[in-house]
């Protein structure tokens, strides 16, 4: 394996903030992106998210070369719930449900099965073709909610430099996402269409493990959903970022996301982006 450009890029152009990581060992090369705790919450003198990415990258390393799947997704799932706990004890707390747990997305090449491994939603391209992305059926939801909220302000006479200045919908969501998170991991009857997978101590189900077979690839990107197009070099990735951000910056309208710029970021969210020949 040979890589050929990286980036990581937190959104507030602070890295000790940033929550997405990338881990490349002789035998796999995996991105991270550790989701935001919206209550701001920290264990171990760090974010929720990047406790949980550097955590599992970290644990790549003690992998088998021709550990399948399912076996390697359950490895690093233990490692963070043992990190976990033993950092909580240590602060006197505990994490009594698991959705409430530091969690990551991740996305893994194996170079001995030459296969993709995926959990959540970052996005990869195969040999410069279309992008394979993942969105999560609850997400759309709060999007389309964000959007309505947003225009409802314009209506009302705000512009768009007030919302960038006091975007409240992030506020107004927190609740509604938090009560959601039941739905991570979950194999309940009543969690579809909105289950999701995520790396956060708990067993996923199967169906929340996706495997996808790239014995033919010569070429591969991974890139984190810090992305909202992702392109086949790094270069163009980000010129249509800022495109985006310049025509939206609000980030409601071209790709709906959760939030959007706020004073002092330089982008919605953290981004990784890797490019590397196997």
């Amino acid at each position: 394996m040979q890589i050929i450009e990286q980036f990581l890029c937190g959104k507030a152009n602070n890295e000790d903030l940033n929550e997405d990581r990338i881990a490349i060992t002789d035998d796999f090369i995996a991105l991270m992106d550790g989701a935001t705790n919206r209550g701001g919450s920290m264990l171990a003198g760090k974010t929720l998210g990047r406790f949980a990415s550097e955590t599992v990258g970290a644990a790549l390393q003690d992998l088998p070369a021709d550990i399948e799947a399912r076996a390697a997704i359950d490895a690093l799932s233990a490692v963070l719930r043992d990190k976990t706990h033993a950092a909580a004890t240590a602060e006197g707390r505990d994490f009594t449900q698991d959705w409430s747990a530091p969690a990551t997305a991740v996305l893994i090449y194996s170079r001995a099965r030459a296969e993709i491994w995926r959990v959540a939603d970052s996005s990869f391209i195969v040999d410069g073709g279309a992008a394979h992305m993942h969105f999560f059926a609850q997400e759309r939801t709060w999007c389309d909610l964000r959007r309505a909220w947003l225009q409802a302000q314009m209506v009302r006479g705000r512009t768009v430099d007030d919302l960038l200045a006091d975007d409240q919908s992030w506020q107004l969501l927190t609740p509604l996402i938090g009560e959601l998170k039941v739905f991570a991991n979950s194999d309940h009857a009543m969690a579809h269409p909105y289950g999701f997978g995520v790396i956060n101590g708990a067993r996923l189900p199967d169906r929340y493990i996706e495997v996808f077979e790239a014995r033919e690839a010569k070429e591969i990107v991974f890139a984190s959903d810090g992305y909202p197009e992702v392109l086949p070099t790094l270069d163009a990735t980000e010129q249509a970022l800022a495109r985006t951000l310049a025509a939206d910056p609000l980030m409601y309208k071209i790709h709906p996301q959760v939030k959007g710029l706020r004073p002092g970021w330089v982008s919605y969210d953290d981004r990784s982006y890797i490019r590397f020949q196997v």
